[in-house]
């Protein structure tokens, strides 16, 4: 009778323990702490204050301190723990592992985020805040928007390349705004004040060797359509348009060009020095005589020296001008015997006159 007394009371002390502490426990299999009502979910902890799930490891070691499992009808689908990565400080990592049915290990490690806040997707050593490594052929990351179709609209980060081995990056976006030519758009903010050289830049597309020296050989920038080139510009700083070889000359243009004004400015004396009194015309009897030898003028580039090396055209203009300028010193020398010989038939006129 004492022992069942006895009994009885440890027994209404637990209970009374047990409601002051609000633990939960109803025949629906849910548990509550901190709650005397139906736990929400199947284990419930609620607290004034933050509440916490702890896992404590004992022995001091590398490897994993605890984690939480996820199994469905007896196989393991998911996993979520941390594990202490260095034998000092204990820092330590957390890790995310899925069911993957493809690999042979079935649990793969998909995420994990490293004490100084790195993260790493596919990848146990992240290199950066974020680093992405993914198998050959899948595409390294996507970005869409809610309520535009992924197929429409989205910002691709991808492999330009489907040889294995090689890696090619490339950022590829598709616009979606019917009736607009939008694909791309890329916008850089600057403060708007004098660049203090041509390094500077809103924009700047900076191309140079993988050992992050200048380009001497390779193209910098090259403007393609579903691989055809439009543009090129070369390591030497020379431009083509239409052609990606510039042959040595600044600006290659493989067609026409269109200008409302072009400005050539030469190295070479302006050919003013044709009118001082000292410059010595080639006599017409000797440029007759050069020109049925030579078959162009003096001075002026052969049609082969054109078809080879194509035309300077400030040096041309130069030339032309030259040329004008000489054969206005002709006609004004023309005209003057022109007058004299006129002047010689008036007065013989005027003597033939007074002798009838």
């Amino acid at each position: 009778m004492y022992m069942k007394s006895l009994t009885l009371l440890l027994a209404a002390a637990f209970i009374s323990q047990f409601a002051n502490a609000q633990n939960h426990w109803p025949s629906t299999g849910s548990a509550g702490i901190g709650t005397s009502t139906t736990p929400a979910e199947r284990f419930e902890i609620r607290d004034a204050a933050p509440s916490y799930l702890k896992f404590t490891r004992t022995s001091d070691v590398l490897g994993s301190v605890g984690g939480i499992k996820f199994d469905m009808a007896g196989t393991e689908v998911a996993r979520i723990e941390t594990e202490r990565t260095a034998d000092v400080n204990r820092y330590s990592a957390m890790i995310f592992s899925l069911k993957n049915f493809l690999s042979s290990a079935n649990m793969i490690e998909v995420m994990r985020l490293h004490e100084n806040g790195m993260l790493g997707l596919g990848t146990a050593a992240p290199n950066g805040k974020l680093h992405i490594h993914v198998p050959h052929g899948t595409r390294q990351a996507m970005f869409t928007v809610g309520n535009v179709s992924s197929a429409n609209g989205y910002l691709e980060i991808n492999n330009a390349t489907s040889a294995a081995g090689l890696y090619i990056p490339s950022i590829k976006g598709r616009g979606y705004n019917p009736g607009h030519t939008f694909g791309l758009y890329l916008v850089g903010e600057s403060e708007d004040v004098t660049s203090a050289g041509a390094y500077e830049a809103a924009v700047i597309l900076d191309g140079r060797s993988q050992i992050g020296t200048r380009i001497n050989n390779a193209n910098v920038l090259a403007i393609n359509s579903m691989g055809v080139n439009l543009a090129v510009v070369k390591a030497d700083g020379s431009f083509g348009i239409g052609t990606p070889v510039t042959h040595g000359h600044k600006l290659a243009v493989n067609g026409s060009a269109l200008f409302t004004k072009a400005v050539v400015k030469l190295n070479a004396n302006w050919p003013d020095f044709v009118f001082e009194p000292d410059y010595q015309l080639q006599p017409l009897s000797d440029l007759a005589l050069y020109i049925r030898e030579n078959k162009h003028l003096p001075e002026m580039p052969t049609a082969a020296d054109v078809a080879r090396d194509g035309q300077d055209l400030g040096e041309m203009n130069r030339k032309l001008l030259q040329k004008v300028e000489e054969l206005t010193l002709y006609i004004i020398e023309q005209d003057k015997a022109r007058k004299a010989v006129e002047s010689r038939l008036a007065e013989i006129e005027k003597r033939m006159e007074i002798l009838k």
